[in-house]
C-alpha cells in the first residue's frame, strides 16, 4: 500500500508534528516517482527506437533488402494467403501486422497495398489490450480504400467486449458496405443485433457474395413473414451466393434470397421457442438459384402432420445436394418436392429430439415416383432412425431412389438401433435392398468382433458392383475382415483425402469460418 489511511484522529501537539512530516515526505516521495516514471518512459521509447534501428540496420544488410517493391508485395501476399490456409497458426501474429511492423520500409510497402488490408477476422480470442479491436477494424477500413472487403466477426466469444464497443465496432462498417463481398456476423443472446439490423434496412450491398448473420436470439415473437418481403438489403444483393442463417435468424433478419446458390439454416447455440411455417421450406425450395441447402435443427412445423400441405409438388429445378435433420423434414421431402437436379442428401439426427415418431399417415404420402431422378449419393449419419417407422421410411425411400451409387454412412455413438439400420441398407430383414448399384461406400462402424466385421462382408454381399470400400484404419488390421473382401474391390482407409460428407464446409485459406460445421460433428472414424 502506497497511500496513507484517509482517518485522521486526535492527536497531541507532537503526534500532530510527526503527522505533517510525514506528508511531506510523501509527497516528495511521490515527486521523485513521477521523475522516475518520466525517465523509465525516457528509456523505454529511447530502447523501442534503439530497436528499429537495429531492425533498419539488419534489414539493410540482408539480399531482400534489394527486392524491388514488386516482388516484395508478391512476397506479402502469398504469406497471407499461407497464414490463412494454417490451421495450427498463431492467430496472435497475423501476416500482415507483422510484416509491416519489420523495417519503416517493408511498412511503407504494405501500407501501400490495400488489397493486404481487405480481410478482417475478429473473434473474441484475437483481443488485444493495446489495440481495440474497433481501432484494428477501422485501420484495415482505412487502409484498404476502395477494394472489395471480406469481414468476418464472432461475438459469440468477444465477452469481454461490452454493448458500447460492440455497438462501435458494428457502426464503423456502415459506410463501407458497398464495397463488402462478405459479411458473417456471429452473436449470441446476449448481445442484441436490432439496431444493427435496422441499419442494414436500406443498405445496398452490389459486391457482397457471402453472407452469414446469426443473432443466436431467443427474443422472437414466433411471426414470420414471407421471404419475398426481406428486411435487410433491400436496395439490392445482386451478387449474394452464399447465406447462413441460425434457427432464430429468420425470425428477425431476411436477406433477399433470389440469387442465392448455397443456403444453410442451421442451429447453433439458441434453440428457438417457435416452429417455422412449413410454407417458409417451401419458399425456400422453391428459390429459383438454390443449389445446396443445409437444415440443422427442429426447424419447421411438419411434426405430427402439422402445418399446411402443399396442393401441388414443390419444384427444387437447380436442387443439387441437400442435408437436414430429423426424419420429419426428410419425409417432406420425397413426399412434397420434386427436384430433377438432385445429386446428393445427407440425413442426420438430433441428440435432443422430442421423441415423436412418424405417422403411418405420413408414410403413405411418400411419392411412388422418383421424385429425385439424379439422386446418386446418400449419407446418413447419427441417430437419424429410432423408431420403427422410421426405418419403414428408409426403406420406402431406398425403393423410390434405386439409382443411388455411393453410400456414406457414419454410425454416430447416437444410434438406438444400428443393426436394423444396416439390415434394411443390405436387405438381410425380409426386404431386399433397393440400392444394389452402390459403386463406392464409406462405412465407419464398430469391427471388435467377428459379429461387427460380419455386418461389413454382409454389405460387400449386397453390391456385386461395389468398387471402392473405405473404412476405418484399424479396419484394415483385422484379418479377418481383409480375408473376406473380394481382390476386385480396392479397399481404402477414411482419411482426409475426401471429405466426410457429399456437402461440408471445411476451413481453408478464402474461408475464415470459426465454427465448426455441425454435420460433421457425428462423423467418427471408429478405431
Amino acid at each position: 500500500m502506497t497511500e496513507f489511511p484517509q482517518e485522521k484522529l486526535k492527536l497531541t501537539e507532537d503526534g500532530e508534528r510527526i503527522y505533517q512530516n510525514q506528508e511531506k515526505r510523501m509527497d516528495r516521495l511521490k515527486a521523485s516517482k513521477a521523475r522516475l516514471l518520466e525517465e523509465l518512459s525516457k528509456i523505454e521509447s529511447a530502447m523501442a527506437d534503439l530497436v528499429q534501428e537495429r531492425r533498419e540496420l539488419l534489414y539493410s544488410a540482408s539480399p531482400i533488402s534489394s527486392c524491388p517493391n514488386e516482388i516484395l508485395s508478391m512476397v506479402f501476399h502469398q504469406l497471407q494467403r499461407a497464414w490463412r490456409a494454417d490451421t495450427d497458426k498463431d492467430i496472435t501474429q497475423i501476416a500482415e501486422v507483422t510484416v509491416s511492423h519489420v523495417c519503416s520500409h517493408w511498412r511503407r510497402v504494405a501500407l501501400s497495398l490495400p488489397a493486404l488490408w481487405c480481410g478482417f477476422q475478429y473473434s473474441g480470442v484475437f483481443y488485444d489490450p493495446g489495440q481495440p479491436a474497433e481501432e484494428r477494424l477501422a485501420a484495415y477500413l482505412e487502409r484498404s480504400g476502395q477494394h472489395p472487403f471480406d469481414l468476418w466477426i464472432d461475438l459469440g466469444k468477444a465477452d469481454s467486449m461490452d454493448g458500447g464497443r460492440i455497438s462501435q465496432m458494428l457502426t464503423a462498417v456502415l459506410p463501407h458496405l458497398h464495397r463488402f463481398r462478405v459479411l458473417q456476423l456471429l452473436s449470441n443472446k446476449r448481445q442484441c443485433l436490432d439496431r444493427f439490423r435496422e441499419s442494414l434496412a436500406t443498405a445496398s450491398v452490389p459486391l457482397l457474395e457471402a453472407c452469414a448473420i446469426c443473432p443466436d436470439s431467443e427474443n422472437t415473437d414466433g411471426n414470420v413473414p414471407p421471404l419475398t418481403l426481406p428486411n435487410i438489403f433491400q436496395n439490392g444483393a445482386p451478387s449474394l451466393k452464399y447465406v447462413r442463417l441460425d434457427e432464430t435468424s429468420l425470425f428477425n433478419i431476411r436477406p433477399p434470397l433470389d440469387t442465392v446458390v448455397q443456403l444453410r439454416i442451421e442451429r447453433r447455440k439458441e434453440v428457438s421457442q417457435s416452429w417455422l411455417p412449413n410454407t417458409i421450406l417451401d419458399d425456400i425450395l422453391s428459390l429459383p438459384n438454390l443449389e445446396t441447402l443445409s437444415l440443422f435443427g427442429d426447424l419447421f412445423h411438419l411434426q405430427n402432420d402439422a402445418g399446411s400441405t402443399p396442393e401441388k409438388p414443390i419444384l427444387a429445378r437447380n436442387l443439387k445436394h441437400i442435408r437436414s435433420t430429423g426424419t420429419f423434414p426428410t419425409i417432406y421431402l420425397f413426399s412434397h418436392v420434386l427436384a430433377p437436379s438432385l445429386e446428393s442428401i445427407t440425413l442426420s439426427g438430433l441428440e435432443d429430439q422430442d421423441g415423436e415418431e412418424i405417422s403411418t399417415s405420413s408414410l403413405a404420402g411418400i411419392a411412388d415416383h422418383a421424385a429425385f431422378p439424379s439422386l446418386r449419393i446418400v449419407a446418413l449419419t447419427k441417430e437419424w432412425i429410432g423408431f420403427p417407422n422410421d426405418l419403414q421410411a428408409l426403406q420406402i425411400i431406398m425403393s423410390t431412389s434405386e439409382k443411388v451409387e455411393e453410400l456414406i454412412f457414419w454410425e454416430g455413438p447416437e444410434y438406438t438401433t444400428p443393426e436394423d439400420i444396416f439390415r434394411a441398407l443390405v436387405g438381410t430383414n425380409g426386404m431386399p435392398s433397393s440400392w444394389a448399384k452402390i459403386k463406392k461406400a464409406t462405412l465407419s462402424m464398430p469391427f471388435s468382433d467377428s459379429e461387427e466385421i460380419g455386418y461389413y462382408h454382409q454389405f460387400i454381399q449386397a453390391n456385386p458392383d461395389l468398387e471402392v470400400l473405405r473404412v476405418p484404419p484399424g479396419c484394415l488390421q483385422k484379418a479377418t475382415f481383409v480375408e473376406g473382401v473380394p481382390s476386385h474391390i480396392n479397399i481404402q482407409a477414411i482419411d482426409d483425402s475426401e471429405p466426410p460428407l457429399p456437402l461440408c464446409w471445411l476451413p481453408g485459406p478464402g474461408w475464415l469460418d470459426t465454427e465448426e460445421d455441425p454435420f460433421l460433428a457425428d462423423c467418427r472414424v471408429y478405431t
